[in-house]
This record gives C-alpha cells, structure tokens and sequence, in this order.
C-alpha cells in the first residue's frame, strides 16, 4: 500500500485541502484509494472494466471497510461504461449484501459520461437505494461528492 497527499479544491477558505491517502489499487483499469481521516473510500474507474479487475476493486475496498469500520464510499465511474449481466448480478447479490453486513451507509456516485452506462449506473443506484438504508447522491463534480461525502457522520 502506498501513502501519499491528495488535494482537492474546495469551498473552504483557504481554497485547497489536503488529504491522505493510502492507495490499495492502481493500475489500467482503476485506482482505489482509502482516506483515513475522512474514512472514505475513494475508487476511479479510468475506462471500461469487468470481471476479475472490477471485483477486485469491489473486494478490496470491502476489505477495507471492514478491517476500518469505514461507511462512506465515493465511486468515480464517468470512464466506464454499461456494466456486463454477470458483474451487475455479482455485485447486487454477492457484494451488496456483504457491504451492508460491514455497515456500508454512505454513497457518492460520479455515473458513466456515456449514456447506456450512466442509464445502467442508474438501474443500479435505484436497487440499491430502495433495497437498503444506504444514502445516495449522483454528482457531476467529484468536489461536489467529496464534500457531500465529508459532511456525512461516520456512525
């Protein structure tokens, strides 16, 4: 795991904040980051991705989460695209249900830029927040879904 800074521009008087972060993945497809102070989950899809390498970022943070108590999670997906049936299917019945055991609570979501992906991105969103007590908000603006992320108690 590597530990490096982040900054993000805010509304904040000073204008730029500074975080730290671990990075637990980081390759083609996606980065995922954890933020111990803010307890967030960060993950950034950098194009399509499915399979093995989406789970992986799935079951990573969900480690994550677990070893961390963490409840916020911020998802990053304006570069993918439409989800496959199976990945759709593995992440509603096998991930859903172990995120919400850890006490998942929190979910910033940057839907896909295209529109078959944004539609899927809200197919899901839509699942998952009538099925569980998650709270969700889309965003265009990942300042926007930081600070929204932020602001939320970690319970």
């Amino acid at each position: 795991m590597k530990k490096g800074y982040f900054s993000l521009q805010s509304s904040n008087h000073t204008g730029i904040e500074m975080h730290i972060r671990d990075t637990l993945l980081d390759n083609e497809y996606a980065s995922l980051w954890f933020y111990p102070d803010d307890h967030i989950i960060h993950h950034q899809f950098h194009q399509p991705i499915a399979d093995e390498v989406f789970r992986s970022v799935l079951m990573t943070g969900l480690e994550i989460m677990r070893d961390k108590g963490v409840h916020k999670w911020l998802s990053d997906d304006r570069n993918n695209s439409i989800l496959s049936a199976e990945d759709s299917a593995w992440s509603q019945d096998y991930w859903l249900p172990l995120a919400l055991e850890v006490g998942w609570k929190f979910w910033a979501v940057l839907p896909p830029s295209k529109a078959r992906g944004r539609v899927n991105m809200e197919r899901l969103v839509e699942f998952v927040g009538i099925g569980t007590s998650v709270e969700i908000q889309l965003f265009s603006d990942p300042d926007a879904a930081w600070q929204w992320l932020k602001g939320q108690a970690a319970t």
